[in-house]
């Protein structure tokens, strides 16, 4: 496991920002209860001595609150990303919706560090996605966490064609917001990406979609 030394911090930082910026710049709320109208009528009779001793129960306890990473610690109780069933069908509009997923999986990973998500819908030979794992994984161990980070997709489409190699691709305009480094008390901010254009490229097994590869479709940001 790599050492964090305070004396060569910087260049450590440097450089796994840089790796994670070159790998990938790239990509419920719950309705409120009803009220229960109140009842008129005839009071119910008193209950008897046995039933007054009854134990009370406790309600059961809310559903633990979202909390997003700031610089007092990580994340908590982030919402794991629901894949919409139009994601898994084989068609045009399956397999944007199904890359749009993709990348609310991969913003769930920088905000969590959890890429099991990802790697569920996602071809283990991706050498994309397994490089943004092995670059972000180390900043939420050891007291160090990133707040931010989220991928935000501008735009997308496929023209639904099947390549030689029996995949479909879509192209994808993504960003990622600003994400910040949190380490032994210090902040390091990398700053939010410009528009990126990205490739991501599905294979349909069976009834479901899984990305062969995500990544830049060129160097350069618009």
């Amino acid at each position: 496991m790599l050492t964090f030394s305070e004396r060569s911090r910087k260049v450590r930082v440097a450089a796994m920002l840089a790796g994670i910026a070159f790998t990938f710049v790239l990509t419920g709320c719950a309705g409120s209860p009803k009220a229960t109208p109140a009842t008129t009528g005839t009071a119910p009779p008193a209950a008897s001595t046995s039933a007054a001793a009854s134990p009370v129960i406790s309600p059961t306890a809310s559903a633990a609150v979202y909390k997003p990473a700031d610089a007092s610690g990580p994340a908590q109780n982030v919402p794991l990303p629901v894949k919409p069933p139009l994601a898994d069908e084989f068609s045009k509009a399956g397999i944007e919706a199904f890359a749009r997923y993709w990348y609310e999986t991969l913003s769930y990973a920088y905000e969590t560090a959890d890429f099991g998500p990802l790697e569920a819908i996602t071809d283990p030979g991706c050498v994309s996605c397994s490089n943004v794992k092995a670059g972000h994984t180390p900043w939420h161990q050891d007291g160090r966490w990133t707040a931010g980070g989220r991928m935000v997709v501008i735009s997308l489409g496929s023209a639904f064609t099947v390549t030689k190699e029996n995949n479909y691709q879509v192209i994808l305009s993504v960003k990622q917001e600003a994400i910040t480094y949190y380490e032994a008390g210090q902040a390091t901010i990398h700053p939010e990406s410009k528009s990126m254009a990205d490739i991501l490229v599905a294979t349909y097994q069976v009834d479901h979609w899984i990305a062969s590869t995500a990544e830049h479709i060129s160097g350069k940001a618009e």
